[in-house]
Order: C-alpha cells, then sequence, then structure tokens
C-alpha cells in the first residue's frame, strides 16, 4: 500500500543528491509503513468489531432456533405421544421411518425393532398386502384415505379400526411416503350394532303395540257387532212375532175370499147367461142390472179379479219371506249337528240359483275339492253358500262368471269356500256397513239388507269367520273358513245342543278370527258390496 508521503519522498529524491537521498528515503519509507500499519490495523479492528457483532447475532439467532425446536418437539411430542391414537410413517418402499409409542406399544415392539421394516415383518401377508395396496392408492392419488377396517392384533383380536392415510410430501411437494393416523372404534362399532338391534326391536315393539291396538279395535268392533246384533234380535224376534199374527189371518181370509169369489164369479157368469130370462120377465131389472153393471165396470172386475188374489197371494208370500228371515235373523239355530261333507249340500245350492243366474246370463263354474267331513249345521251353511251365491250373480253383468271352490285348509284343520266373482266389486266407501242389519244397496223391495248379517251370524257360530277380497270394478271373493271340529260352549242344558238364538235372544257373541286382504272387510263390520247385498 502506497501512502502519500512515500510518493512525495520520490519526488523529492530527483533532485536531491544521491548520496544524500538514501539514508532519507529510508527514513521516509519506514515512516510510511508505520502509519500504512497502523490504518490497517485499524480498519482490521473495525471488521474484528463487525465480525464479533455478527458473531454475536448468529448466536442469538441460534439460540432463538434452539428454542423453537424445543418448543416445537414440546409440541410434536405432545400431539404425537399423548394423543390416543397410533401414528406412523412409511417411505415410498413402505419401510416404517416413524412410529409413535402408541403404535409400538400395540406392536409390542420397541422403535428401533419398527424402522427399517414393512406391513409383512408384523402382518398376516394377506393383511399386510392390503396395507400397502393402501398405501400405494393414497401416494399415487393424493386423496385421503377415511375407512372403518377390522385388524387383528398379534394376540389374534379383532379390532373395529379408524384409519386416515395421506400421503407424505418434500418440500417440493413430491411423495417421499406415507403417514398415517388409526385409533380403536370397536367400542363405538359395538353399540352402534346394539343401537341398531334395538332400534329394530323397537321397530318390532310398536308394529306389536300398532297390532294389539288394531287387534283391540277389531274387538271393540266385535263385541259392539254382536250388543248391535243381540239388541237387534230381540227387537226383531218381536217384530216378526206381531208381524206374523196378523199375516196368518190374512193369509187365512185371501184363501177363503178366493174360494169365495171364484164361486162368485161362476154364479155372476151364470146369471149373464140368463138376461134374455130377466128381460121376459121383468125388463126393468134388467135395466137396473145392467146400469150397475157398467158402473162397475163388470167385464174389468171379471177379467182382474183373479189377477189381483194372483198379486195379493204374491205379496203375502213376500211378506212371509221377510218374516221368515227377520225370524232367521232372531234365531239361526235350526237344524242339528252333524258330520257333513259339505261339497253335495253345495253343488245342490248351485243347481238351486242356476236357473237364475242364466236368466242374468252368469256362468257358474265350479271347483270342488276333496273335503274332510266337517261337523256343523249343514242347513245354515248351506243357507250361507246360497245368500252369498245370490249375492255374487247379481254382482255380476250380463256374461258374467261365479266361481265356487273348496278346500282343505293348510293346516288340515278346517276346510275353506270361495265364492268368486267377476262383477262390480265393493266401494271402501260403503265396506264397514255391509254386515249391519237391514243394509242394502239393492232397490227397494230386492232385499231386506239381512242376509249377510244372517251369514255372518251362521258362520260366527261355528267358530269360523269370513274373509273378503274386493278390487272395485274388477270383482269380489268371499271365503268362508270352518273350522272341522267346532269348540262350542256346552248348552244350557248339557244336551250338546248351543242353538246360537231363540225367538226371545239374539246371536251369540262368539268371536271369530277376523281376516282382510285387498281391499276388505272384517266379519264384524258389513261387508260392503256395490252388487246390492241382501
Amino acid at each position: 500500500m502506497e501512502s502519500p508521503v512515500c510518493t512525495r519522498a520520490l519526488i523529492f529524491a530527483a533532485w536531491w543528491p544521491v548520496d544524500h537521498v538514501f539514508p532519507l528515503a529510508a527514513v521516509f519509507l519506514l515512516a510510511s509503513s508505520a502509519v500504512g500499519a497502523m490504518a490497517y490495523m485499524r480498519h482490521l479492528r473495525k471488521r474484528h468489531s463487525a465480525l464479533a457483532t455478527d458473531l454475536e447475532t448468529i448466536a442469538d439467532q441460534r439460540r432463538e432456533a434452539e428454542r423453537a425446536l424445543r418448543e416445537t418437539e414440546a409440541i410434536y411430542y405432545s400431539l404425537v405421544e399423548t394423543l390416543p391414537q397410533s401414528i406412523l410413517r412409511k417411505d415410498l418402499e413402505g419401510r416404517f421411518t416413524f412410529a409413535n409409542k402408541r403404535f409400538c406399544a400395540e406392536l409390542g415392539r420397541s422403535l428401533d425393532e419398527i424402522v427399517g421394516k414393512t406391513d409383512y415383518d408384523f402382518f398376516p401377508n394377506e393383511l399386510a398386502a392390503k396395507y400397502r395396496a393402501d398405501d400405494r392408492r393414497v401416494i399415487e392419488s393424493g386423496r385421503v384415505l377415511d375407512v372403518v377396517e377390522e385388524h387383528i392384533t398379534p394376540q389374534g383380536d379383532t379390532l373395529h379400526v379408524q384409519v386416515m392415510k395421506t400421503a407424505l410430501l418434500d418440500s417440493d411437494g413430491k411423495p417421499i411416503g406415507v403417514q398415517g393416523i388409526f385409533w380403536d372404534v370397536t367400542a363405538r362399532i359395538r353399540a352402534d350394532e346394539q343401537l341398531r338391534e334395538k332400534n329394530v326391536e323397537l321397530v318390532e315393539l310398536a308394529r306389536s303395540e300398532h297390532q294389539a291396538h288394531e287387534a283391540r279395535k277389531q274387538a271393540q268392533s266385535l263385541l259392539v257387532q254382536n250388543e248391535k246384533l243381540a239388541s237387534l234380535g230381540h227387537l226383531v224376534a218381536g217384530v216378526a212375532h206381531e208381524i206374523n199374527n196378523p199375516l196368518s189371518f190374512v193369509s187365512n181370509n185371501v184363501a177363503v175370499m178366493e174360494r169365495d169369489l171364484r164361486d162368485l164369479l161362476a154364479l155372476i157368469r151364470l146369471y149373464r147367461r140368463s138376461d134374455h130370462v130377466i128381460k121376459q120377465a121383468d125388463p126393468k131389472l134388467l135395466e137396473e142390472i145392467e146400469e150397475v153393471c157398467d158402473r162397475i165396470d163388470l167385464d174389468y172386475c171379471l177379467d182382474n179379479f183373479p189377477r189381483l188374489i194372483d198379486r195379493t197371494r204374491e205379496g203375502l208370500r213376500r211378506i212371509e219371506r221377510i218374516v221368515k228371515e227377520l225370524r232367521l235373523f232372531a234365531r239361526v239355530d235350526e237344524g242339528e249337528w252333524n258330520e257333513v261333507d259339505l261339497n253335495p249340500g253345495i253343488e245342490s245350492s248351485i243347481n238351486m240359483v242356476k236357473g237364475y243366474a242364466r236368466k242374468k246370463g252368469v256362468h257358474i263354474v265350479m271347483d270342488l275339492g276333496a273335503l274332510p267331513a266337517v261337523r256343523c249345521r249343514a242347513a245354515r251353511i248351506h243357507q250361507v253358500i246360497l245368500n252369498l251365491l245370490t249375492n255374487a250373480i247379481d254382482a255380476c253383468g250380463e256374461n258374467g262368471e261365479v266361481r265356487v271352490r273348496t278346500e282343505t285348509e293348510p293346516d288340515a284343520l278346517g276346510v275353506r269356500v270361495d265364492i268368486d266373482d267377476n262383477g262390480c266389486g265393493i266401494e271402501p266407501a260403503i265396506l264397514e256397513r255391509i254386515f249391519d242389519p237391514f243394509f242394502t244397496t239393492k232397490p227397494l223391495g230386492q232385499g231386506t239388507g239381512l242376509g249377510l248379517s244372517i251369514s255372518y251370524g251362521i258362520v260366527q257360530e261355528q267358530n269360523g269367520r269370513i274373509e273378503v277380497q274386493s278390487t272395485p270394478g274388477h270383482g269380489t271373493c268371499f271365503s268362508v273358513h270352518l273350522p272341522i271340529e267346532p269348540v262350542r260352549p256346552p248348552s244350557p242344558d248339557g244336551s250338546g245342543e248351543h242353538p246360537l238364538a231363540d225367538e226371545r235372544d239374539g246371536p251369540t257373541t262368539t268371536t271369530p278370527t277376523p281376516s282382510l286382504t285387498r281391499e276388505t272387510v272384517r266379519p264384524t263390520s258389513a261387508l260392503k258390496r256395490g252388487d246390492g247385498a241382501t
């Protein structure tokens, strides 16, 4: 480093004598070197001071970084080692690079024994292959795996484990492995299973309660129906008795009137043949007779009196039929209890209505299966069949079909009679009234509304039931179910005969088991037919 002093010394030396210059130059050189050294020392001191400051700053930064690292390690330890979850990391080859203490405890290995190993070193091959496939899928897709799996512990226990896995990335965002966390959710899964089981039990309980409620409603309906029938039985028995007494007088009187009128008409015709005799004997009398004949229109009377008598007799027969049905409604105990095959009686009932069906354009098909003998009042049962057949025919239009089937019940404890028609069906709006006494949808004069009520009482007497399947516009099927051996309470006199009712009593309250499908009505409710039930 060259100082200004040295420079001036050299300039001065150019004109200073040489012998004088060298000593002086040496002095100047020494002085210059000293000055330069002092300046350099000052520079070094400044650099040293700055370096010391930098070193102190670096030391402070290092201490701060070490403190932050300790805090981070504490937080990491708190998260990784104290949470009740197992945590692990693996590299791209599936080798463990880290595992927390909980995971180590579950495997029963130390961290040193785990790091560098793979799942194949700790789990069955099939399970290890699954874990490896999950790791690859997470690394390749970059998506989070969040599932509940079954884990087999080294002790052979099965656990339900919630598993979450994500890809492990470097600072450039490239995958370098996979990290995962999982925890035991066996208690939760079992609680969920128990909850589902309890829910199923609750649903079944609710269904049972609903069924019990419906059964109570049906029982109440049965009770109401039977009370109605019992009360009406007393009323109807009295009405039938009151009608029957004067009806007997009228019938007897009509018979006498018919006989006398026949004689009287014969006498009048005989007198008319003697007009010429009267005219010769008393012309004025003949004129009076002819005047009266014209006034009463004798020719009309002679022609119509027989028809009037016939119509009167028809009216009486209808009244007698109504009274008979009223009496049957109040008393359905006619007939003896016997073991019979129902098929012959059913064929007889069908033969009785074939003419009526033919007139209506309805075809009757029989499909009668072999039946065991049934202990019943056969006449009463055939009355039920006849009534249901008539209703079915009335329900059908021209070219309609009524199919009658009989079969043994699957449990072989009873028989079943189906009367199925393809008629107008049952309207839901009137389903609850068809078994009601006196309910009918037939035109006035064509039905009393007692047929199904009587049928209900008869079937009930047998401990049977009536089922109805109906679709409006498509048809109706009445099914009569009868036990082979009806369970009947002993009769009051111990004779084995147990009449349902007498003229003073209504039907008994034996409760059948109702059963319904489609648009159906229970035997306790009136069967609603749009075809005019009787």
